[in-house]
C-alpha cells in the first residue's frame, strides 16, 4: 500500500452540511465514535507463510480493537486489503467527466427503487433535519415529487460527485465517508445535532447494503459505456474496479456502525 493510503491524517472535525441528514427518532446503532489515531498499521511481522507459487507472503499483523476505534488505522488496513492505491484515485478522477451526466438520472431512479417497497419508502415519511417544508401524511400520498424527496436528492447527489471528484489521499474524504455511515443509523456524527435533540435517519443496514449494489451496477455500466475515444478498454476496467473498491469500503463504513465489528 502506498505510503500516502497507510498513513492517513484524519481530520473528522469538519461537518457535513445541514442538510445531509434527516430526523428519525431511534436508539443508536453505532459502537464506536469516528477517532483519528497516530498509529499505523504494522506492515512487517514474524509470521512468514509460502504461497502455491513458493514465494513468501509476509502476514501484517492488524490490532482488532484498534480498527474498530481509529478510523486512520481502519482505513490503512481497508485500503490495503483491497490494494486501494493513487491509480485508483487518478483513473476515477480521469473517468469523472465522462460519466458525471449520470448522476441526476441515477438518484432518481435510486429515489424509484425505493418507493417500490413500503418498507424503503416508509423511512421518507418522518422530517429530515434542515427541511421545514410540508409532509405527506399517508404513505399513499408521498410522492417523488415530494418536497422532502426533492431535498433528500440534492444530498445524494452531492455524495455521488464526492465519489467520483473526491482526494483520497486526504482523510477528510474518508471521514466523510464515515460520516454517511454514522447519521444513517439514528445517531448523529455531529455535536450540536445531539445538543439538539434532532435524530438524522435511522435506515436497516439490509436496505444500505442494496443500495450500494444497485448504484454500483448503474456506475459500472455508465463507465463501460464511455467512448473508447475519451478512455480506452484497458481505463474502463481499471476504472471499474476503483469504483468497486471505493463503494466496498463505502460499504464498510456504513456495517461497522451497524454490526460492531
Amino acid at each position: 500500500m502506498e505510503s500516502q493510503f497507510r498513513a492517513l491524517s484524519l481530520d473528522t472535525s469538519e461537518p457535513l452540511s445541514s442538510k445531509t441528514s434527516s430526523p428519525v427518532p431511534s436508539t443508536s446503532h453505532s459502537p464506536t465514535a469516528t477517532e483519528s489515531s497516530q498509529t499505523p498499521l504494522h506492515s512487517a511481522s514474524s509470521h512468514t507463510d509460502y504461497g502455491s507459487s513458493g514465494g513468501p507472503i509476509f502476514t501484517q499483523e492488524v490490532d482488532p480493537l484498534l480498527i474498530k476505534t481509529s478510523l486512520e488505522d481502519r482505513i490503512a488496513y481497508l485500503t490495503d486489503f483491497l490494494n486501494f492505491t493513487s491509480r485508483d484515485a487518478e483513473i476515477i478522477s480521469k473517468v469523472a467527466p465522462s460519466v458525471h451526466d449520470v448522476i441526476p438520472p441515477m438518484v432518481d431512479g435510486m429515489y424509484a427503487k425505493l418507493f417500490e417497497f413500503d418498507i424503503t419508502k416508509k423511512v421518507f415519511m418522518t422530517r429530515n433535519q434542515g427541511f421545514d417544508g410540508p409532509l405527506p401524511k399517508t404513505l399513499e400520498e408521498l410522492t417523488l415529487d415530494s418536497a422532502q424527496i426533492v431535498f433528500r436528492k440534492v444530498f445524494m447527489k452531492a455524495w455521488a460527485r464526492r465519489v467520483l471528484t473526491a482526494d483520497y489521499s486526504n482523510g477528510k474524504t474518508w471521514a466523510y465517508m464515515d460520516k454517511v455511515g454514522i447519521m444513517h443509523t439514528g445517531a448523529s456524527p455531529f455535536k450540536h445535532q445531539r445538543t439538539m435533540g434532532i435524530a438524522p435517519l435511522n435506515v436497516p443496514y439490509r436496505d444500505i447494503a442494496l443500495m450500494l449494489g444497485w448504484i454500483q451496477t448503474v456506475l459500472h455500466s455508465a463507465i463501460l459505456q464511455v467512448p473508447e475515444s475519451q478512455c480506452t478498454a484497458s481505463e474502463k476496467i481499471e476504472a471499474v474496479a476503483a469504483i468497486n473498491k471505493v463503494l466496498w469500503i463505502q460499504n464498510d463504513l456504513f456495517s461497522r456502525h451497524y454490526i460492531g465489528d
